[in-house]
């Protein structure tokens, strides 16, 4: 008896067949490797796009919070800046009473407004002084550092100061962008009061750079307010005193302008000619509905005809806590309010925040600007401005995450 190897039936293949045939199984391992490796490629096209989606959903979280932030520090009340000043500048601050001894470090600045002709840098420096100046100690200045829109300055100044005249005493930091060519060009100053500096402590800040402040500005306002039913305010101007004169022998010819932000109308005091000490006793009736008070303010502006218009200095009166049964009368130091938060209404901020709202929500849903939303890493700086609200906000990106 011997071994009998079984033949297939008919119809059927023989089991070793296709081991036997080489194109055969040259075809069917192609078949099955595409199928493998579809089935791969398959698995990979789902795991990316469910990656994609979690990174998009990241990314748009991580963007939607950053115009978030973004939007949320656009404060329609800062004033409105003109020209191109930006940045901050980091100082610190001791009274060393023992001494009678101010010290300042100037520490350094960020996000300065660039100066040369590429937009890129600027070679900043700052001068340091008191106002007033009783001492007679002159002005300071840091060395400048060249080709930086965040230069590091680490000096420190000393100014001979006594406590009696810390209250009305003001330091006033002014940087400024080195010029070889010519005079150095301005980029920002921050007045700071010393009134609430308590002895021997440190006070650090980083302080908005704003526009120059005028503080050769002096005198006085008196005013008077009324109400009159059903919605009149009537504002009197009744005289200024000790005004500045800006050209010795040759007094300012004032007038004074008023206003009420919001209300379409602005009225002219007559214009008292070569006098420091004018008076006028003209007033003025402006409609202004008393459920209005809150958000509604009045200013007045002494201006000088004899140098165009120029102003000698500012008066804001809040209505919020002005009582109309009672009426008001007041003298008012006169001030360059330029750089006032108050100088942005609370009217235009209703307006202006509406915009905003509506800005932000269109930016989120179109995805917009594209280099917002994605996925952020390094270190970075993402700001956005108003140029009608006046305003500016940044978000600071350190290591791919938003800092607010």
């Amino acid at each position: 008896m011997g071994n009998r190897t079984s033949e297939p039936e008919v119809g059927q293949r023989s089991p070793d067949a296709d081991t036997k045939n080489p194109e055969l199984i040259e075809g069917m391992a192609r078949v099955m490797t595409t199928a493998k490796e579809r089935r791969t490629a398959n698995g990979r096209v789902y795991r990316r796009e469910e990656k994609e989606e979690e990174d998009e959903e990241y990314n748009y979280r991580d963007s939607a919070l950053i115009l978030t932030q973004l939007f949320k520090k656009m404060d329609p009340a800062v004033m409105k800046s003109i020209g191109d000043v930006m940045g901050e500048l980091k100082v610190s601050i001791k009274f060393k009473a023992d001494q009678s001894l101010l010290l300042v470090k100037v520490v350094g600045a960020r996000d300065l407004s660039p100066k040369d002709l590429r937009g890129k840098a600027a070679n900043p420096f700052v001068q340091v002084e008191l106002v007033p100046n009783r001492t007679r100690t002159g002005t300071k200045l840091t060395n400048v550092v060249r080709k930086s829109l965040n230069p590091t300055f680490n000096e420190i100044f000393a100014f001979p100061l006594e406590a009696d005249h810390l209250a009305e005493t003001k330091l006033r930091l002014i940087v400024w962008n080195h010029d070889t060519l010519g005079d150095g060009d301005f980029m920002g100053e921050r007045i700071v009061e010393l009134g609430d500096l308590e002895p021997n402590d440190v006070v650090t800040s980083w302080y908005p750079l704003q526009e120059e402040t005028d503080l050769s500005i002096s005198g006085t306002l008196d005013i008077s307010l009324a109400y009159r039913l059903p919605q009149l305010l009537c504002v009197t101007v009744h005289r200024a005193a000790a005004l500045v004169c800006r050209e010795p022998n040759r007094p300012p010819h004032p007038f004074v302008r008023v206003m009420i932000p919001g209300i379409t109308m602005v009225e002219q005091t007559a214009v008292q000619r070569g006098t420091l000490d004018p008076e006028w006793e003209q007033t003025y009736e402006f409609p202004v509905p008393q459920e209005e008070f809150d958000y509604r303010y009045v200013v007045l502006n002494v201006c000088d005809m004899s140098r165009d218009g120029e102003s000698m200095g500012e008066v804001h009166i809040d209505l919020c806590n002005f009582d109309p049964e009672q009426g008001f009368t007041g003298s008012f130091p006169l001030a360059d309010m330029r750089n006032s938060d108050r100088v942005r209404t609370k009217w235009a901020q209703r307006a202006l925040l509406q915009e905003f709202k509506e800005a932000m929500y269109a930016h989120s849903a179109y995805q917009f600007p594209k280099f917002l939303f994605h996925k952020h890493s390094g270190h970075k700086v993402v700001s956005v401005s108003s140029r009608k609200a006046g305003c500016q906000a940044k978000v600071r990106i350190i290591g791919g995450v938003p800092i607010s």
